[in-house]
């Protein structure tokens, strides 16, 4: 009974091996394009592919979905109808996979058209992304357009976790078939994450409010073209809040990070 993990060596996959291996499960297949940095736990069987490239998944490395009952699907929508039919066609038997939420709707109505079994999770805004601000906590203040947009921003750990939870319940059938917006512990605005990154790092931090044309080019170094796309994102946080949920720990049985202790955990992100 394998356990295939698609994009085994990303943010996310990566964190559901080791929630795998943390959970006792030893019969595990991390699918990677590069197993030889993998770097993955002794005994997770690697496979060299590709969801993006679903020829990968079959032929002379033998097939990725041999002897697999359940799968976490890593999100790629250009492929994923045709990753599901060759999985299916194999006898894959559930699927959870990462689709995004709202902002990835077509990805998550592709997922549930497949017609196999799935429990899909749809998170916000990663905590991680707050990585982001490093350079500016540093210096002691951020700066954004957007003082009341925010979210109930969630850890890669968390995701990881809810994912390696459904595919090892003894009782899949309540999630099947269901989209978990799963989010972290709280709402928070722009100003109130500054105060949990202050809070975390012990370090006094500050918001300080510009044009949205100064955030955006400030954002384009980094960001380019996606710049205007995540200020958009933000703008629409404010009409559209996402609340905070309790799913990651009805699903797992522990709390959800919030940003505080992820602060606390990665102070060295911020030069404290």
């Amino acid at each position: 009974m394998t356990i295939l993990v698609t994009g085994a060596t990303g943010n996310i996959g990566r964190k559901v091996v080791d929630e795998l291996v943390t959970r006792g499960v030893t019969d595990i297949r991390a699918l990677t394009t590069n197993p030889a940095k993998a770097a993955l736990p002794a005994g997770v069987e690697v496979f060299p592919g590709f969801i993006g490239r679903p020829e990968t998944l079959g032929g002379a490395h033998g097939n990725a979905f041999a002897g697999v009952t359940g799968m976490y699907l890593a999100p790629y929508e250009s492929t994923a109808a045709e990753v599901l039919q060759r999985a299916m066609a194999a006898g894959v038997q559930y699927v959870v996979a990462l689709s995004g939420g709202a902002h990835w709707q077509a990805l998550a109505d592709e997922v549930f058209a497949a017609g196999i079994d799935v429990t899909q999770l749809g998170p916000g805004e990663f905590l991680e992304n707050f990585a982001g601000w490093a350079g500016q906590v540093a210096a002691g203040v951020v700066r954004e357009p957007y003082p009341d947009a925010g979210g109930a921003p969630i850890a890669m750990a968390d995701i990881a976790a809810v994912a390696a939870s459904l595919l090892t319940a003894e009782d899949r059938t309540p999630h099947v078939g269901r989209m978990y917006d799963i989010t972290g512990p709280e709402f928070l605005t722009r100003v109130d994450a500054v105060a949990r990154i202050a809070e975390g790092i012990g370090r006094e931090v500050r918001f300080e409010r510009i044009s949205r044309e100064d955030a955006e080019t400030a954002l384009a170094a980094e960001m380019g073209d996606m710049a205007g796309w995540y200020l958009d994102l933000q703008d629409a946080s404010r009409r559209h809040r996402q609340e905070a949920n309790s799913l990651v720990e009805d699903l797992t049985g522990r709390p959800a990070m919030s940003l505080t202790q992820w602060a606390s955990e990665n102070r060295s992100l911020f030069g404290a």
